[in-house]
């Protein structure tokens, strides 16, 4: 599973849209996938900076209460599904047979998880498929189903139930990383909104799946299953497995009948169903498809086209070939969280559904190794409890650096890793918990920043802990020996311990048991009398509330033109190590591998950060290297050093550079034009083009400035265009209008919406219908997001006709968006208009109040009273509809912004 949310830094949560310049120092910037990737609860992590962090300190106490792997009673062996739909009515008939075995200890019933359904029929099945009905309980959550007899550990015995799927009465809340808990979802039932396609699919993780059948929904739980799916004939269908039949009815429906035949958990069990387009691909002998929207086929092998080279790295890696049928990869509307690992049957949200024009900007890479890499971790061997979650999305978040450093090399993979270190920290801010934790309040904690990217620098660590040969083979234990198995992270530490011979307890406590992470400061000086370097390491992190961590690292020391690597342990707070040296280093590099999780201070002179900088091998010592020389930029060789890391072989290096240039170039304009136009026109990157024009932009007024601008937007990339269309606006609003009108009608993306904004910042009039087509054309969600904000910036700046027809419009978004963050941008619009009515309102008292004292007519008071009246029902009225729509509204994440938002 992997969550999605917009790119944060679309969002300016509790207050209105603007378009600013203002910037700060620079941190990495995230790729269109890592951003991805985010967790959605940065969203209300947003909100939560207004409130005091007294109020938010989660409390370091240890909880009494113990959430276990769920007890094995029963087992179930297969479960028969034939599924059909009442569509308009988002009903799901179903008919279950599942085969059962007592776990160890006799029973004489079977406890299931069945939630809001309609219970027709129970009866036990013979051999022969002979009925006998049971009795049971069933409180609209679970089922208790009396046998009739006994049964032992040596007994088989089969369950018939036939019943009625009721999703949309569901009461199960989600999380902030799976935002609804229906487990079957209806997308345009009634086929009413003709932008959206109207499609069937399900969500199981976590204990969802049992919302549209019955079974025993604990992720310990595994089991072999073939579902059989009426569907209209216009349909396609996709389950886990294979496709083993396919009958057309009499009725105009098809049946279609898929098995899987190797045991999974039953949260991985999947349905999709709409008109896709079928791409197909293969994997030496095994079918990989890609499902998508037919708008989108064309495109389809290269949003997922390195699809098949995965999973044949994958598979080298890991030791074990991938273990399934079949991989098929399919896009839905509407979806709840970002992608989700249904063995064989991966489901993507929809904006992995990208044009080329797009994809130049960034794709989605990351979230399908991510998906791919849980068909390993998660699959194949699952975690028992949803508090060793980490064994799932821990491992699949590192398998997003493992594709990154094979497929583009280990500076991109480090730079992945470096954005994963950074979004963890921002949540340890907030809370520290363990890795694997037993004492969650909800299991839909879980999935947390903590789960998936400290975990998978957790496993980093490991790896270069014990080297690439042991953490390989490690991994290929593991897998083999809990195939098809649930498994605990003890079971992870066993298999490491068998390949190392070393007792692995202090590692696994440490990190996966404990919370945390070390803050280290590290310096050396040299003593020319011994011949040494002393390195002095202290942890500086608050030891009361995080423990004392033991620290191995590797060392590089150059001296003589060479670099000589050695390896530490630290185990205390503070610590010294004697370093024999022939001569002076020129320069003591700690922690050389970058490993260690946590936050490093390594003190040093700028002269040698630029040692670092053309020395250090990795892409961590450049970026160091770089933080270092833009805070000391005026130190003389920096500014040519700068300019070196202009031209750095990694993007993200560049890119860094330029956004701590600004200071710099305005003291030496001339000295960097040269450069930074050919960047911004020659870059192979495109987010360091659009910096470069960025810092170009107070050049604007250059004529040979400007025209690189204009010629810049018809570049490849949307994100460069809307840049340099930024850039001309602010060098010469009327002749940067004319052009406008010349491209507006052709253009998208970012470059449509920066054209929006300057409408709305200028308030040209009339284009408020344009901005509407551009919403509904859009796909992109984030653009989506940040169109509603400049839709209601635009409707601010025109006259009070559109603001009050606006309001419906905005109304809509708010009630009917199918993502909970398109919907809050529209109550964040609708909010501001209530303020503008409030404010006409507050202005009206007071000039009321002075027309009164001056002693003005009684009519010409009336009448301002009458306008006061009016702006005021305005305000009420829109209140009324935004606690309707808090009432309404059951998204967690949005719930949760909104009640912090009416308080």
């Amino acid at each position: 599973m992997l969550s999605l949310n917009p790119a944060s830094a679309a969002f300016f949560i509790g207050c209105f849209f603007v378009l600013s310049s203002c910037k700060t120092k620079p941190l990495p910037e995230p790729t269109a996938e890592e951003k991805a990737q985010m967790a959605m609860d940065s969203v209300i992590n947003s909100m939560m900076e207004s409130i005091s962090l007294d109020t938010m300190a989660i409390s370091d106490t240890e909880s009494a209460r113990y959430n276990p792997s769920a007890t094995r009673v029963n087992d179930i062996l297969h479960t028969r599904l034939e599924v059909s739909f009442n569509i308009p009515a988002q009903q799901l008939f179903g008919k279950a047979t599942i085969d059962v075995k007592p776990y160890f200890f006799p029973v004489d019933s079977l406890i299931l998880d069945a939630k809001s359904f309609d219970i027709y029929r129970i009866a036990m099945a013979d051999e022969k498929a002979a009925l006998t009905d049971l009795t049971y309980k069933y409180d609209g959550v679970q089922l208790r189903i009396y046998l009739g007899k006994t049964y032992t550990r040596n007994d088989n015995y089969r369950v018939f139930i036939q019943y009625t799927a009721n999703p949309s009465k569901v009461k199960a809340k989600g999380s902030a990383a799976i935002t609804d808990a229906r487990g079957l979802y209806f997308i345009d039932p009634k086929e009413e909104d003709p932008l959206k396609p109207t499609q069937i699919w399900t969500q199981g993780e976590t204990e969802a799946n049992s919302c549209w059948f019955p079974t025993i929904d604990k992720p310990n739980e595994k089991m072999t299953h073939e579902l059989a799916i009426t569907v209209p004939e216009k349909y396609k269908t996709l389950s886990n497995g294979l496709l083993t039949g396919t009958k057309n009815n009499v009725d105009a429906t098809r049946t279609d009948t898929w098995k899987m035949d190797l045991p999974n958990a039953p949260y991985l069990v999947m349905m999709a169903i709409g008109e896709y387009a079928v791409v197909k691909d293969k994997w030496r002998q095994i079918a990989v498809d890609y499902y998508v929207e037919k708008e989108f086929e064309p495109y389809a092998r290269q949003i997922f086209g390195n699809t098949p080279e995965m999973i044949e790295f994958f598979s080298k890696r890991t030791g074990v070939d991938y273990p399934w049928q079949k991989y098929s990869q399919v896009v839905v509307r509407d979806y709840v969280s970002g992608a989700m690992e249904n063995t064989s049957a991966t489901l993507f949200g929809e904006f992995v559904q990208q044009t080329p024009r797009q994809m130049v900007d960034g794709n989605y890479e990351d979230i399908i190794s991510h998906e791919l890499f849980h068909h390993w971790f998660g699959d194949y061997v699952t975690c028992e409890s949803w508090a060793n979650l980490a064994l799932n999305e821990s491992f699949a978040t590192y398998g997003e650096y493992l594709w990154q450093e094979h497929k583009y090399g280990r500076d991109a993979a480090d730079h992945h890793i470096q954005n994963d270190r950074s979004t963890y920290q921002e949540e340890a801010f907030q809370k520290k918990v363990n890795l694997v934790r037993f004492d969650y309040e909800n299991k839909e904690d879980m999935f947390d920043r903590h789960t998936y990217q400290k975990g998978g620098l957790i496993l980093h660590m490991l790896r270069k802990y014990v080297g690439d040969d042991a953490f390989f083979e490690g991994l290929r234990i593991y897998l083999t020996e809990n195939k098809f198995q649930p498994a605990e992270v003890h079971q992870l530490r066993l298999a490491f311990e068998k390949v190392t011979g070393e007792d692995l307890n202090w590692f696994f406590n440490q990190w996966m048991y404990d919370k945390g992470h070390p803050s280290l400061s590290a310096s050396w000086t040299w003593n020319e009398t011994d011949r040494s370097v002393l390195l002095d390491l202290s942890q500086t992190q608050d030891v009361e509330a995080n423990r004392l961590f033991r620290l191995p690292m590797d060392i590089d020391i150059y001296e003589n033109n060479k670099t000589r690597r050695i390896r530490i342990n630290m185990e205390k707070l503070s610590q010294q190590f004697i370093i024999p040296c022939t001569v002076k280093p020129d320069f003591v590099n700690v922690d050389a591998e970058r490993m260690l999780l946590g936050q490093l201070n390594q003190l040093q002179t700028t002269e040698q950060a630029q040692y670092q900088f053309t020395h250090a091998p990795l892409y961590m010592d450049r970026f160091y290297a770089v933080e270092k020389m833009l805070d000391n930029s005026a130190e003389p060789g920096v500014s040519e050093m700068l300019k070196m890391a202009l031209r750095d072989k990694f993007w993200n290096i560049r890119l860094y550079t330029l956004k701590g240039l600004e200071n710099t170039v305005a003291q030496s304009p001339e000295d960097f034009k040269p450069v930074l136009m050919q960047m911004a026109e020659k870059d192979e990157k495109p987010s360091v083009r659009s910096e470069a024009i960025t810092l170009l932009s107070s050049f604007g007024k250059d004529p040979l400035v400007f025209a690189l601008f204009e010629k810049l937007l018809v570049d490849s990339s949307e994100e460069v265009q809307s840049s340099a269309l930024s850039a001309m606006y602010d060098a010469d609003p009327e002749k940067t209008k004319a052009i406008i009108g010349k491209i507006e009608s052709t253009a998208k993306g970012d470059l449509l919406i920066s054209i929006a904004a300057i409408y709305a910042g200028s308030g040209e009039p009339g284009k408020w219908d344009y901005m509407r087509k551009a919403y509904e054309g859009m796909s992109d969600p984030n653009g989506k997001y940040i169109m509603i904000q400049v839709m209601g910036k635009y409707v601010l700046s025109q006259d009070e006709k559109l603001i009050n027809n606006a309001v419906p419009v905005f109304t809509d978004i708010s009630r009917k968006s199918g993502a909970w963050y398109h919907r809050l941008s529209g109550i964040q619009v609708l909010a501001e208009i209530k303020n503008y009515y409030d404010s006409k309102s507050d202005g009206l008292t007071e000039e009321i109040s002075g027309l009164i004292e001056k002693g003005t007519a009684v009519s010409l008071v009336q009448e301002k009273e009458l306008e006061k009246t009016v702006y005021k029902k305005r305000s009420t009225d829109i209140d009324v509809i935004l606690d309707s729509i808090r009432e309404e509204e059951k998204d967690p994440n949005l719930s949760k912004i909104l009640n912090m938002m009416g308080n």
